[in-house]
């Protein structure tokens, strides 16, 4: 078994009970072994997990940009909106102090990108 400090968060657990989250530290438990993890850390890790899935949500746009090019048309209007949302959420990104949020800006160019292409070659 691993050491209560050492525990680590595996697909294999049966239970993960997100206790609170208070200060620098997120108390998590599995398997009656207490980890502690900093805010920051598990906040980059799940806003990295975040940014990951909404690239693949856009990426889904390329076999539509294809038959949109090969003549099969689509409506416009979804990837409009959605690149018209992601360049707002680009914006809020790039404005944020101290540092810009990359974990926003990256995903949502994306968004910007590939809604754009799926409106333009809609058309």
């Amino acid at each position: 078994m691993p050491e209560p400090a050492k525990a680590a968060l595996t697909t294999s657990s049966i239970a993960i009970l997100l206790r609170y989250i208070k200060g620098r530290t997120i108390k998590i438990f599995e398997k009656g072994y207490l980890s502690m993890i900093s805010k920051k850390k598990f906040n980059a890790f799940i806003g990295s997990i975040g940014a990951a899935i909404g690239i693949f949500v856009f990426i889904a746009y390329i076999p539509q940009i294809i038959a949109n090019l090969e003549g099969e048309k689509a409506q416009p209007w979804q990837p409009l909106f959605a690149a018209v949302s992601c360049l707002i959420w680009v914006l809020y990104g790039w404005s944020k102090e101290p540092k810009k949020d990359w974990i926003l800006i990256v995903p949502n160019a994306v968004g910007v990108i590939l809604g754009s292409l799926t409106f333009l070659t809609a058309l």
